[in-house]
């Protein structure tokens, strides 16, 4: 494959499809206290709910936007917490064209900086990952969540090529020229690695039968981990997940709760 191509292919890989909140959470995002910070010299826009000395962090995931989290973020913040929600790097209202987990990490870095530092970070899907690249540069929330997280990038890879349908051969050219471009070795940074040195605790939900990214990786991730749970769900899909009534219940409840087993609750599997 010549090098225009692989280039193409590169940029085709890391420029996310610019989705809307969904209709029924936009009254609850309009809610919102907005700010805007200069990341990386694009604007992001940051969406704030509560009040608190609970400082919660949400991120959403590849192609998602604040909208998606926005149930969650409400819930937290009848709980007495503080929420931020920001739309990253070239999603919803922020500027770029491009993006990547790096460009998400430097994001959630920044967050921390202006608004943390938080008491915890819930994550879904790719900003699971950029949330463990952060941490291992130094934001450490006392406890995390990650929803349907991608926790492997060798797998996030192989279904990349999958998806634009080109050889193993031909994906490895495309990752290498990516990892050019961002200046990092994915392998240096997996996030089964990174999390052998986190000493806050915390709570994977994925669903059994995700198509975005397999269980088995967070099951992986939950054992480097240290104090880690997974909480196995059925049939939530990659993204309703993050609407449903019980995980909501159960991530506040782990937020929330200050004893060390008080938050153990059903279908939570120990890591």
């Amino acid at each position: 494959m010549d090098t225009d191509t692989t280039e193409k292919l590169r940029r085709l890989a890391f420029t996310p499809m610019r989705t809307q909140p969904p209709n029924a959470t936009r009254p609850i995002l309009e809610q919102a206290a907005k700010e805007v910070e200069v990341v990386d010299g694009d604007k992001v826009v940051h969406y704030l709910w509560g009040a608190g000395e609970r400082r919660i962090l949400l991120v959403h995931g590849w192609a998602g936007n604040a909208g998606h989290l926005v149930v969650l973020a409400e819930a937290l913040a009848r709980a007495g917490c503080a929420v931020v929600v920001a739309d990253l790097p070239g999603h919803g209202e922020s500027e770029g064209a491009e993006s990547s987990v790096i460009h998400f990490a430097k994001a959630v870095e920044a967050a921390n900086e202006r608004f943390g530092p938080f008491h915890a970070v819930v994550a879904h899907s790719l900003g699971a990952a950029a949330t463990t690249y952060a941490m291992s540069r130094g934001a450490t929330p006392e406890r995390t969540v990650f929803v349907n997280p991608i926790s492997s990038y060798v797998s996030l890879w192989r279904r990349s090529g999958e998806v634009m349908r080109v050889s193993p051969e031909a994906i490895a050219l495309v990752r290498a020229r990516a990892e050019d471009w961002l200046g990092v070795s994915f392998d240096a940074i997996e996030p089964a690695l990174a999390a052998r040195e986190f000493s806050g605790r915390l709570l994977v939900v994925h669903d059994e039968n995700d198509p975005e990214s397999p269980i088995t990786d967070s099951e992986a991730l939950v054992a480097a981990w240290g104090q880690a749970e997974l909480m196995r769900v059925r049939d939530l899909g990659h993204t309703k997940v993050l609407r449903d009534e019980a995980v909501v219940r159960r991530v506040v409840g782990f937020l929330t709760a200050d004893g060390a087993g008080a938050d153990a609750g059903a279908g939570a599997e120990a890591g």
